[in-house]
């Protein structure tokens, strides 16, 4: 399974070594990758966050991320580009995601005050942003403190309007 060549493009560009350009243009694998974000991020909402709607949650995030991509791309001129950059941002955050749920399960949630979970939380973070970031420099053609502004627009304007429109 690992030696898919779809997986390994995927892998490629979790480890910074690909990028979307790696990946093929289809609508379908867009609508995978968007999928697989979307089941692998609501059990967590719905664990970690109660009192939260995780479908409309999800929904809007997929909704800020894509008009984000979309407006960004428009903006460079490269929107031919948005169905590999989505794929790639979609499809990472679902490996990235993957990758959180055993911590979740180990430790924690990081609103638990437990060091190990807060640490653990961190390097996922760290590492989410060094691949959007690795993702829209070059689906964007930008280089260093520009693209890494975009990428914090990106990451961290998902959360607050999320939160801003759904109130949690």
């Amino acid at each position: 399974m690992l030696q898919n060549p779809l997986i390994q493009s995927f892998l490629a560009i979790v480890t910074l070594r690909g990028g979307p350009e790696d990946l093929p243009y289809s609508a379908r694998l867009l609508g995978l990758a968007v999928v697989l974000t979307a089941a692998l991020n609501i059990p967590v909402i719905q664990q970690y966050s109660p009192e939260a709607r995780p479908f409309l949650q999800i929904a809007l995030m997929i909704g800020y991320n894509a008009a984000f991509v979309a407006a960004a791309l428009a903006l460079r001129g490269h929107s031919p580009r948005f169905m590999q950059t989505a794929t790639a941002l979609f499809g990472s955050d679902a490996i990235i995601s993957l990758a959180a749920l055993p911590i979740l399960l180990i430790v924690g949630a990081p609103g638990e005050a437990n060091a190990t979970a807060a640490l653990a939380f961190f390097v996922l973070l760290i590492w989410n942003i060094a691949v959007v970031n690795h993702i829209l420099r070059s689906a964007l053609s930008l280089a260093g403190a520009l693209s890494f502004g975009v990428t914090l627009m990106y990451v961290f304007g998902a959360s607050l309007f999320v939160r801003a429109v759904s109130g949690a």
